[in-house]
């Protein structure tokens, strides 16, 4: 709870309901395994860190993630995971600060929301 925010199915449900091409694994730019998940002091998958969301092998879609905090949990270490950009600014991260994640895993399902 609170090191991402996924985002990206619509309040239209029509649109959720829309089968999209699922989006093929990236090659990962970094050693994979637990043992990688941080670098000359590093993590993988710092603040402001963004990707695509996905479960498992090729099964990217319209989702997104972005990392609230340093991450270790996810690091990026996943085909599925791998970071594609990065917040840049001051602003960027204050407005990154302010997402509310209070509802954390207690809202409804992706397959409630993907079906109503």
């Amino acid at each position: 709870r609170n090191f991402i925010c996924q985002f990206g199915l619509s309040s239209q449900p029509e649109r959720n309901r829309r089968r999209y091409r699922a989006i093929p694994d990236d090659s990962p730019w970094l050693p994979q395994g637990p043992s990688n998940r941080e670098r000359d002091g590093r993590v993988r998958f710092p603040k402001g860190y963004l990707a695509y969301a996905g479960a498992g092998h090729n099964s990217r879609s319209i989702q997104l993630i972005i990392a609230l905090q340093d991450s270790r949990q996810l690091a990026g270490g996943s085909p599925w995971e791998v970071p594609w950009g990065e917040l840049l600014g001051n602003a960027s991260f204050a407005t990154l600060d302010q997402i509310y994640t209070g509802y954390g895993e207690k809202g409804p399902s992706q397959g409630v929301l993907n079906n109503k």
